[in-house]
Order: structure tokens, then C-alpha cells, then sequence
């Protein structure tokens, strides 16, 4: 029986730990009509379903919690539990939209069953229909969760292995690599300590509701291609300067000082090896980074970014998160469960938001034959984050999807708003070579 890591438990330890948490990633895939029957997609998850064996699994605790749950295979999975179908409510806009979205994503997953689900949506704008995928974090990650993408769309081109760019990896835990594997841990240890000092009051840090709201701009990537070899910057780079952008006009509109300390972003780094993309399970590490919200100018807020990111980097903060998880496999699960639940009671004050950039299809999809217009991802929020930042790619476009709080953050349809505006002036201030 395969066990979960201590990355992968932790996601059930968070939602044990606050009853307004939903570790639930997905996305919301708008498709042209006309709309097939639930039934036909039933079929054709039935017929794929074998493909992604995780899938077919559900979670079972381990006698008296001495191990980790460990996944069994469900030999007859009742598909009418996992494929259903749903009307966007009238008049069927973009906010019914919006609200629905972030009404199936705030809702918690029935354990005893596989941890995934797919709903058909009715009634979306201009005649189309969607399909909202949802995955536990437990189960996967941003990348390996896009795997339920093969259940049900089929791709113009060859099967998409999105590029990866995996930190380097920790030493195996033997005994001859053990040492190296502590030395590789306290030298974390040390880069990521001083990023776990708390946020200004400035943040956007407090409990939770349990509702959530929902919003997204689009913005397109290769009209980028010409400001990033200007600037000497990545693509992720310009990502998480228009988040910066968006949240400090966000601080500002609600009188607060965007101040240097105001915002701290755990930015999720895939420590898969290339051709890994489809395997289950959390693979990932992490970099904790400031959002410059302190700098007004566009171009100087990119030049900001990229400098961070590159020396969290340079300090083998990625590397560090890898050798963590490592050493913690080695421990005792009792005492793996005790630590994240205690972590889990105190109120965190390091992190105020999450930010994750997954790159998706490059090839458009389609829904038994129907074309897929958009992939609106979701991440969850918790401990205390009101706002999460999704960032996933499809074919030429980037979509920004924010999942917020919805008793402290009901203006983030105006901070999709400022993120757009934020990524135009970036193209709009770049100097015009040629």
C-alpha cells in the first residue's frame, strides 16, 4: 500500500485543523455547446478513468494511526457520485459564473470515496457550458492535478509535458547520504528563517468564513515575448509584479500602507523530474518572497521581483524545502501527526497569501468534440490567507484565478481588475526597441 508523503497529509491536517478549510484545487474549463448529457460524460470517464490509477483509489487510515492513510483501490466506483451536472443560476453572467465557481470549490470532499470530482454547468454566458474539475490537494498537486484533463478532453496536438524546471533534488536518505541530507536541511534551515518573520499589520491575514468568492482576468503571452527579452526577465517574473500591482492598489483603496513588509507570498516550485508530470502525490517545494507592494513604478516593481526570486534561488531555498520533506519521511508518523497539528492550532502570521503558476495545455482541448474556450483555475486558501492567487496557462493565454475570503475580501472582482491594469503598464512602460 502507497502512503502518504508528509506534504500530502499535511493538506488533511490543515482542513482537520479549521473547519472553514477546503484543500481543493481545480479549474473551471468553459466549453462551446452545445452540452452533452451527464450521462455521455460518465461514459467517457468510465472508458478513461483506468488510466490515472490514483484515481480509482480512496484514502483508508492505518490501524490506530501508527502510519500514514495509505490508498486501496475501489473496484466499482459509482460514477453518478462523482459526475453530476448543475444550471449556472439566472440571468447566467459573469458573476453567476464567478459564484458558482467558488461555491464547488469551498466544498470539502467526502473521504470515504476517491478524492476527485467533475460537475457539468448549464447556462454559462454567450449559450456555452463548463466543467468545473475538482481534485483534493492530497492527491496531487497543481501539475499532476491537470492529469483529470485526460479524462475527459482530448488535444489538438501531442499529450502537453509541461517544461520542468524541478530545484535540485536532495540527496536519497541512506546511510551515506544522511549527512549530506542534514547539512542540506540546517543550511535551509538558516535561508528560510529569515523569511518567517511575521508581516506588517498591513496584510491580509485572518480567519476564515468558509465562504469563498471567486474572480479572473485573462491576459495574453505573446505579446509579452519582446518586454521580457527587454527587461531580462521570465514570464513568472511579470506573473507575480502584476499580483504585486493588483494587491497594492488593493492596500491603498482599503487605507492601508503598502508598506515593504506588508505581504509575504508562498510561491509552490515543482521538484518533479521531466517526463513526471502525470504522476500523483505532492511534488513540490517551496520560496517564501516579499510581493514588492512598495514600489510604485511598474518597471522597477518587475526589476524587484526578478531580483528576489533570484536570490531566494541563489540561497538553495527550493533545495532546502526537498531536504525538509525528506528527513521528514524518516519520522515516525505519531509524531508527524502530532507536529503539523500543532502547527495547524496556532494562528500563522508569516504567510499572507499563496501564489502558484502552473503551465497547462499548450495544444487547445476539446470535450467530446466540443472546443474548450477557457481553463479557469482555483487554489484553496487557509490558515489565516484571505486571499490565493491560480495561475495557469492555455495555449496563448494566462489566466489569473483568485479564490478570496468572502467575509474580508468581497472587492476582489476590483482586484482582478488592478492585476489586469498592473500587467498592461508593464507592456505599456517598457521601452520600444527598434
Amino acid at each position: 500500500m502507497e502512503r502518504l508523503s508528509p506534504l500530502s497529509y499535511a493538506f488533511l491536517a490543515a482542513e482537520d485543523a479549521d473547519p472553514a478549510a477546503c484543500l481543493v484545487i481545480g479549474s473551471m474549463a468553459v466549453i462551446d455547446g452545445p452540452m452533452p448529457s451527464v450521462e455521455e460524460v460518465r461514459d467517457l470517464v468510465a472508458e478513461r478513468l483506468p488510466s490515472v490509477p490514483r484515481y480509482t483509489q480512496r484514502l483508508e487510515p492505518s490501524r490506530f494511526d501508527l502510519r500514514a492513510p495509505g490508498w486501496v483501490d475501489v473496484p466499482d466506483i459509482d460514477l453518478s457520485q462523482h459526475v453530476t451536472a448543475l444550471a449556472v443560476p439566472a440571468p447566467a453572467g459573469r458573476t453567476e459564473l464567478a459564484a458558482l465557481t467558488a461555491e464547488l470549490l469551498s466544498q470539502r470532499m467526502d473521504r470515504s470515496r476517491p478524492l476527485w470530482d467533475i460537475t457539468l454547468c448549464d447556462g454559462l454566458p454567450e449559450g456555452r457550458w463548463g466543467l468545473v474539475m475538482r481534485v483534493h490537494h492530497t492527491l496531487a498537486d497543481g501539475i499532476s492535478g491537470t492529469g483529470l484533463y485526460h479524462v475527459v478532453f482530448d488535444s489538438d496536438g501531442a499529450r502537453d509535458e509541461p517544461p520542468p524546471a524541478p530545484p535540485r533534488a536532495a540527496p536519497g536518505v541512506t546511510r551515506q547520504g544522511l549527512l549530506r541530507t542534514v547539512t542540506s536541511t540546517a543550511r535551509g534551515a538558516l535561508a528560510l528563517g529569515t523569511a518567517m518573520w511575521p508581516t506588517s499589520s498591513a496584510g491580509l491575514l485572518g480567519p476564515l468564513d468558509g465562504n469563498r468568492r471567486y474572480a479572473w482576468v485573462e491576459v495574453d503571452i505573446p505579446s509579452t515575448t519582446a518586454v521580457r527579452h527587454q527587461l531580462g526577465v521570465s514570464l513568472n517574473d511579470l506573473v507575480l509584479a502584476a499580483i504585486a500591482g493588483g494587491l497594492r492598489e488593493l492596500l491603498l483603496e482599503r487605507g492601508r500602507q503598502p508598506d515593504p513588509h506588508a505581504l509575504r507570498s508562498l510561491l509552490p516550485v515543482s521538484s518533479r523530474a521531466p517526463g513526471t508530470s502525470g504522476s500523483p502525490d505532492n511534488q513540490v517545494t517551496l520560496m517564501l518572497s516579499l510581493l514588492p507592494v512598495e514600489v510604485a513604478d511598474p518597471l522597477e516593481r518587475v526589476a524587484a521581483v526578478h531580483e528576489r526570486v533570484a536570490a531566494l534561488r541563489a540561497s538553495h531555498e527550493p533545495e532546502a524545502g526537498v531536504a525538509m520533506q525528506s528527513l521528514a519521511g524518516l519520522l515516525p508518523f505519531p509524531l508527524v501527526k502530532w507536529g503539523l497539528r500543532s502547527i495547524f492550532s496556532l494562528p500563522q502570521q508569516q504567510v499572507s497569501t499563496v501564489t502558484t503558476n502552473v503551465p497547462g495545455p499548450r495544444s487547445p482541448l476539446s470535450c467530446l468534440g466540443r472546443p474548450v474556450r477557457q481553463l479557469l483555475p482555483v487554489v484553496p486558501i487557509a490558515e489565516r490567507v484571505q486571499l490565493g492567487f491560480a495561475v495557469l496557462s492555455y495555449v496563448d493565454n494566462l489566466t489569473f484565478g483568485i479564490t478570496a475570503d468572502a467575509a474580508s475580501s468581497p472587492d476582489v472582482e476590483a482586484l482582478a481588475d488592478h492585476i489586469g491594469a498592473s500587467w498592461e503598464a508593464v507592456l505599456d512602460a517598457a521601452p520600444v526597441v527598434g
